[in-house]
């Protein structure tokens, strides 16, 4: 096997590692704000963004929308898209948490239907995740054009 059949071999099971963890991400935060509506539009309404109503839409929208990114990330012929929209995503999620902190509102940060806390090292997170949603939407470009799957 040359050097580059390997380096692609490597960024194709990379790419596939990276689908599966994004999409599992996605599928579990999604999973655990159906029916929780009420719950997750009051978070949202604490981040000082949007009115309460546009609050109460993204929380019965937002869930169902991660769960198809989740679905979208493990097709072939989807990942650009659903990978470019999980970038999107995540970069608002991640600046939503960035001016709360700055702002000095202290919330939860409505993540996975649970009571965890805004911080600085969940917009990092978040950030970082964003930042592989980026790099599949490029390694999903590449593979494409060249006849891969991934």
């Amino acid at each position: 096997m040359s050097g580059v059949a390997a380096a692609g071999s490597w960024r194709d099971a990379l790419g596939w590692a990276g689908r599966i963890g994004l999409a599992g991400l996605f599928a579990y935060a999604g999973a655990t704000k159906l029916g929780a509506a009420a719950e997750l539009a009051r978070d949202i309404a604490n981040y000082r963004l949007v009115p309460e109503l546009v609050a109460a839409w993204a929380a019965l929208f937002l869930p169902l929308f991660e769960l198809v990114l989740a679905v979208g990330l493990l097709l072939p012929s989807h990942v650009r898209g659903a990978a470019a929209l999980c970038a999107v995503l995540l970069a608002a999620f991640a600046v939503a948490m960035a001016q709360a902190k700055l702002r000095g509102i202290d919330l939860a940060c409505g993540c996975f239907g649970g009571d965890s806390q805004v911080s600085w090292g969940k917009v990092a997170v978040d950030l970082a995740l964003c930042g592989l949603a980026v790099w599949l939407v490029t390694t999903a470009r590449r593979s494409v054009a060249s006849g891969g799957v991934t």
